[in-house]
């Protein structure tokens, strides 16, 4: 048995054209929802008092809306050429102006809106999107539509500097997060600029992270406005130099991730080592209970390189579990991890976390691994920038500098499985999407069509 049901639709077209409105139906399969654009008061939009002539030959343009319902929806606009006599007794020809939608994609701004979204600061891959609106709203999509509005949205969007001009008139920076990344599929790098408010400021693509590069790219940023107070970086002997030339008297402080990243590889290695060593000899003597350790061992391997404060309650008992059949290593290694959590997130000053790092010395030598070993030499020789925060103050909100990596994981987001961003063109203009949408909370989908004759940014 069929059964109808009726039900509202509203939507920002609807509500736009509600004057407009004639109709709807269902055409195979698919809901129509129908304007008649002449039926608008023209005579108010231009003023005049003349009759508006139309011609005899209308058309219809449909545009796809995000449907909910279990058929798909498009608006079906009707309009024609139309005319009227201007105050010179003149003949002004004029043809309705569509709002709301994108006439060149045939979508609806939301439609549009809802993909650069879900593109860009979801980072969802255009091939999954398309599968997404196929599934969910019953459109018809393809990736490489998707690319092209990103790339017609970024086309019409500020260039670059200016977006950085918008970004410092918001809200100065003055903390400059610098670091670098590879795309996949290039040996090009892309230099990234974040600051403290957790924006990113500007990308630079560059052939190479060598000095003079990097030099030139933040010239050009502080003649644009950037003035920096202090510095973050990793330990890239390029970028720590350009710092310093172009922002001589910033305070620099090495990224915490970088510094953390180096010690845990040192941790990864021991440990593994270790489990290699129980596992070859259990397999040697046919030691049951050596190679079930080894398998343990692996099993848990991340979850033994965690800090404390970072266990579930099942992988505490599986590490005490650990450390009750081992012959002291894995109690020895969780220790040594604790020592590092006091130096890092403990130490309330430099002194104190000389200490610590005495003991840790003590600790480590007691082991006797020669991967542990390298950690002790990592601190002699980065120690004035690893933990200039504990002795230097001013160094802002992000003390330790760890905001800059999070931009590189943002930009690997955006090129996941390398859908869709294959050019450094269309790259940028992600990142362009992005600003606008994160940090000017700007319609980009009025890009597409206003973009070109916008004077400057709204909302801002």
């Amino acid at each position: 048995m069929a059964v109808t049901v009726q039900m509202q639709f509203e939507s920002a077209v609807t509500e736009l054209y509600e004057d407009a409105f004639i109709g709807s139906s269902i055409e195979n399969g698919t809901t129509i929802i129908q304007f008649d654009l002449r039926k608008l008061d023209f005579q108010r939009v231009w003023e005049t008092t003349s009759t508006i002539c139309w011609c005899k030959a209308p058309y219809a343009v449909e545009v796809h809306e995000l449907s909910t319902f279990h058929n798909p929806i498009k608006y079906r606009f009707i309009l024609a050429q139309g005319s009227y006599l201007n105050d010179q007794h003149q003949r002004v020809y004029f043809t309705p102006e569509i709002k709301g939608v994108s006439t060149s994609q045939h979508m609806s701004h939301s439609v549009i809106r809802l993909a650069c979204y879900l593109a860009v600061v979801c980072g969802v891959s255009l091939r999954h999107i398309a599968l997404l609106f196929a599934a969910l709203f019953l459109m018809p999509i393809t990736k490489s539509s998707i690319k092209r509005w990103m790339d017609d949205i970024g086309t019409h969007l500020p260039i670059p500097e200016e977006m950085l001009r918008q970004l410092l008139a918001i809200a100065p920076a003055t903390e400059c997060h610098m670091d670098g990344y590879y795309p996949l599929g290039t040996d090009h790098c892309v230099m990234v600029v974040k600051d403290e408010h957790d924006r990113i400021l500007i990308t630079h693509e560059a052939a190479s992270e060598n000095g003079d590069d990097a030099r030139q790219f933040l010239q050009r940023c502080k003649d644009l406005g950037l003035h920096v107070t202090a510095a973050f970086s990793d330990y890239s002997q390029s970028f720590t130099e350009a710092i310093k030339a172009v922002y001589p008297q910033a305070r620099f402080q090495a990224d915490h991730f970088h510094t953390v990243k180096n010690i845990w590889g040192h941790l990864k290695k021991a440990l593994l080592a270790y489990r290699r060593k129980v596992k070859a000899s259990g397999e040697a003597q046919q030691h049951e209970a050596s190679i079930a350790l080894a398998k343990k061992l692996w099993t848990w391997r991340w979850s033994l390189l965690k800090k404390p404060s970072n266990l579930s309650g099942e992988e505490k008992q599986a590490i005490t579990a650990l450390e009750s059949a081992d012959e002291g290593f894995v109690h020895s290694f969780r220790h040594i991890i604790r020592q590092l959590v006091n130096i890092f997130d403990y130490a309330h000053s430099e002194a104190h976390a000389k200490l610590r790092l005495q003991q840790l010395r003590q600790d480590i030598q007691a082991l006797g691994d020669p991967h542990l070993e390298k950690i002790p030499p990592f601190f002699d020789d980065h120690w004035d920038q690893a933990l200039r925060y504990l002795r230097k103050k001013g160094m802002g909100k992000h003390r330790r500098g760890s905001n800059s990596e999070s931009g590189m994981r943002l930009l690997r987001r955006l090129e996941k499985n390398h859908d869709g961003i294959r050019s450094a063109a269309t790259r940028q203009h992600y990142i362009q999407i992005y600003q606008a949408i994160k940090y000017l909370s700007l319609d980009v989908a009025d890009f597409l069509e206003k973009g070109p004759q916008l004077a400057e940014l709204p909302d801002v």
